[in-house]
Parts: C-alpha cells; structure tokens; sequence
C-alpha cells in the first residue's frame, strides 16, 4: 500500500495537532519525526525531548525488545491496522507509569521520506468501567447470559455453570437456543425478532410455563427477565435465568394440601348444617313458639344459611380444580336471571340498609349459557357488592348489550378496592387489607369463583372501576 504523501508539510502539522488522540510519527528506524499536543499530554513527554530520539521511550520496560521485533515486522510490510480491541497493548509515561492503550498504524510520506503514524488512545477510562461491568455481572445471583441481535451468545456469569452445567468458555459463540428444550427452539428465534422490535426490559415465565436445558439435557422451570442493552457494536439483550423448582414444587404441595383442607373442611361442615337448618324449620311449624323464640330461630337460620353458603362456595372451588367445570348451555334471557338474583339479594339488601335497583338498557338479552351457573356468579358479585357498601349506601346492576356482547354491571358505593388489591382480588381466599380490618365476612371464594363460571362461558369478569365513589365489576358474555 502507498503511503499518504501530504503536500504541505506545515498543514500536516497544524493537521496532527488538531487531532483528539495522541498521534506519533516514527521515521523507518524507529526515531521519533512528529509528537503532536495530545501525545504530550498523554505521555507526559514534550516534543523537543523526543524528537529524534527512539520511539521504545514510549514502550514499557518489557515489551521493548518484543516492539523492535515487531516494529522491523511492520516496517518490511507495511499497512493501515486500524484501531480496536482484542489486543492488550499498554503505553508508558515519562514518568514511569503505564496506561492500557489501543493503537492504529498507519504508512505515510514524512518530508520526502517513508514514516509512520501510530494514533494512540488511552482507554483507562474505558477499562475501568469495563472491569466494573464485569465485577456487577460476576456479583448477580442469577445465571446471566448476554446474547448479541442474531442470538449467539457473548458473555455469560459464574452462575452459568451452576444453572445449567456448561463452562463459560463452552457458551460463548453458541446459540442460545443451546439452553432451551427443543420443542421452544423455532418459536423462540421468532420472539427475538419481536422483542428486537420492541426491546425493554421485562420479566418472563415465572409460573413454570417457561422450561430451561441443562448440559445433560435434563428440563427446570425458570423465571427469566430480560433487558436490552445498546453498544457501539449493537443490540444485545441480558438474560437474567433462576432455576424456580423448588418454588414450583412448594406452590405445587401447598395448593395441594389447601385443596385437600378445603374439601375435608367442606365435607365437615356440611353435615352439621344441613342438621341444624332441618331442625330449625321443623322448630318454625310449631304453634306455641313465643315470638322471642321465632327471634332467635331466625337468626340461627340466617347464620346456618350463610354458613352453608361459604362451604358450598369451598366445594365448588375444589370441583373447579379436580375437574372442568360442568356446564349446560341453552339460549336464555339474562334479563330473568338477573332480576330473580336482584330479588334473591333484598332482604339481605334490606336488612344491611342499602338501596338495591336495576337498570336493564335492552330486553332481550339473550345469550348461551347455564341458567344456574350464571345465576350463581350473579348472586357471588352482589353478595360481595352488598358486604362492602356502608349503610345508606346503593347497589345497583345494569344490563346493556355493547359490541355483540351482553355485560352485567354491579356498581357500589363503598370505598371501592386500593390499587395494591385490585390486582389480586381474584385470586381464590385472597382478601383485602380493608375487609380483613373491618371484619368483613367471608373467605374470599365469591369472586374466584365467579370468574370461574364466567370464563367458563367464554366470558370475561373484570374490575372496570375503582374509586372513593364505589366499584364497578363487569361480567361479559357473548351475545347469543
């Protein structure tokens, strides 16, 4: 390759001067001919200690022989090697002291003759926020994997090893899919396209529905978050892996053995109560009751009924979990069912204080569903509306058809569900901080199960709206 043959060799001057790295011009025996401002600075040298003088004053103590070599190397064929990592190169100070630096080389014409220009860059910098970059990925708990826009992996932690067996060194280069199940690995090149579409950071899996590939090609559920990451060389994403089976196999018993106390629970209340409520009608018939006695008899048939309630909630939430729910599906009229579940729930209504109403904005609503099914989650979300409206408070439901779907909508006027329940309150025996310290009753089966029997349906049951002004739930059914 030709050298570089400046016409002015002032302008050259004025040119490596204005330059941002130090740049130092070498003659073809290694005597220094140019050192402009930033090799001053970097170096510590000035340009009249220099020039003329050999350039291995640059060059720490040990490397000197090793850079004649090279040097000689260069100088026999010349070339452009442009600046970069890859190499461990270091430069010396004058006062002794070394600096990690990348170098590019360059042949140029220096006043008539063959030269050469090294452009050198301190990367201290650089090099320290490196090492810091690298101590946090070795510090993180979980198996971190780095892969670039085309899915090959670039770095990974310590923790690899751990998780999935592999050494580091037998990762890199690889494609991740290496480290799922076969049966992911072409849906999973189809994700990273999307997610390199839209790259933030976000959990996935965590419920044991996501599956990791060890070395040894054993499976574990793994929980894994993911975070892009923009370099000058492109995307890459960080994957953050836990191995969660220990988790999944606690979850797995622990819902087991709360399934198992439900249905024992259940199966041993219900004998009782079906006593105690046969003994209190037939106590109802007799004549000479005082009405101090049909008092007391009212109430215990009140509780027993609650009672029985609750445990028949118990053991439909168990028959949901061991087997599909069991639904019969007609064409009806949800008008109906919906005004004898209004009726149903007046004395409670009554009794508790709180007015109770019903706006149906469309006659017929038909859909195609289990008349009593759907009797029983209608009945679920007042009882639940009515427990949490204050007295002189209002319930009331609403039946519209919007878009071909046929919504039921049971608006209170309570205190409505803080933000940090909203997201929960489905789930089976949660129950809010409220209800907990106001002593409301109830377990926290009505609204499980009456999004059970919704989505059963092909319907959906969702909380529409929260406030100090009261709650809206929506249940949504298809139109038929």
């Amino acid at each position: 390759m030709s050298p570089t043959r400046p016409e002015d060799p002032d302008a050259t001057r004025e040119l490596l001067d204005a330059l941002p790295d130090a740049t130092v011009v070498v003659d073809h025996c290694g005597m220094v001919v140019h050192f402009n401002r930033q090799a001053e600075r970097v170096f510590g040298f000035t340009r009249q200690e220099l020039i003329g003088r050999p350039v291995e004053l640059l060059v720490t103590d040990e490397l000197r022989e090793l850079h004649r070599k090279y040097f000689r190397a260069y100088v026999s064929r010349p070339r452009i090697r442009p600046m970069g990592p890859g190499v461990d190169l270091h430069g010396r100070r004058k006062d002794g002291t070394r600096f990690p630096a990348e170098i590019s080389l360059a042949p140029i014409e220096w006043q008539g003759r063959p030269s050469y220009c090294a452009t050198v860059r301190d990367v201290s910098e650089s090099r320290r926020r490196e090492r810091i970059l690298l101590a946090f990925r070795d510090a993180v708990p979980d198996a971190l994997v780095i892969v670039d826009d085309r899915g090959t992996i670039v770095s990974v932690n310590p923790r690899v090893e751990e998780c999935f067996g592999y050494r580091p060194d037998e990762l890199i280069g690889e494609r991740v899919e290496v480290l799922l199940p076969d049966r992911f690995a072409g849906s999973h090149e189809a994700l990273r396209g999307q997610y390199a579409a839209d790259p933030r950071a976000r959990p996935i899996g965590g419920t044991g529905g996501l599956f990791a590939r060890r070395k040894d090609g054993t499976e574990f559920p793994a929980d894994i978050s993911l975070a892009p990451v923009e370099t000058d060389h492109g995307l890459l994403v960080s994957a953050a892996i836990r191995d969660i089976s220990e988790r999944v196999a606690l979850q797995q018993e622990a819902e087991r053995v709360q399934q198992e106390f439900f249905a024992m629970v259940s199966h041993e209340l219900r004998t009782p109560l079906t006593s105690i409520l046969g003994y209190v009608e037939l106590m109802a018939d007799l004549e000479e009751l005082s009405p101090q006695a049909r008092t007391f008899l009212q109430v215990i048939s009140r509780s027993a009924k609650r009672e029985e309630r609750l445990v028949n909630d118990m053991l439909t939430l168990v028959a949901l979990e061991e087997t599909p729910l069991s639904i019969r599906l007609s064409r009806i009229d949800l008008e109906p069912v919906l005004r004898n579940a209004v009726e149903a729930a007046r004395p409670q209504a009554a009794r508790l204080g709180i007015e109770l109403g019903i706006d149906v904005a469309r006659s017929p609503a038909h859909v195609s569903a289990d008349r009593d099914r759907i009797g029983q989650a209608i009945d679920n979300l007042l009882s639940n509306a009515l427990k949490f409206t204050p007295r002189g408070g209002r319930v009331w439901v609403r039946l519209s058809v919007h878009e071909r779907a046929v919504q039921v909508d049971v608006r209170d006027t309570g205190p409505g569900i803080p933000p940090t329940d909203a997201n929960r309150i489905f789930e089976r025996a949660y129950r809010c901080v409220s209800a907990v310290a106001g002593q409301v009753p109830g377990a926290g089966l009505g609204l499980t199960i009456a999004r059970a029997i919704t989505e059963g349906h092909h319907g959906s049951l969702t909380l529409v709206e929260s406030s100090e002004a009261g709650t809206t739930f929506r249940l949504a059914l298809p139109e038929a």
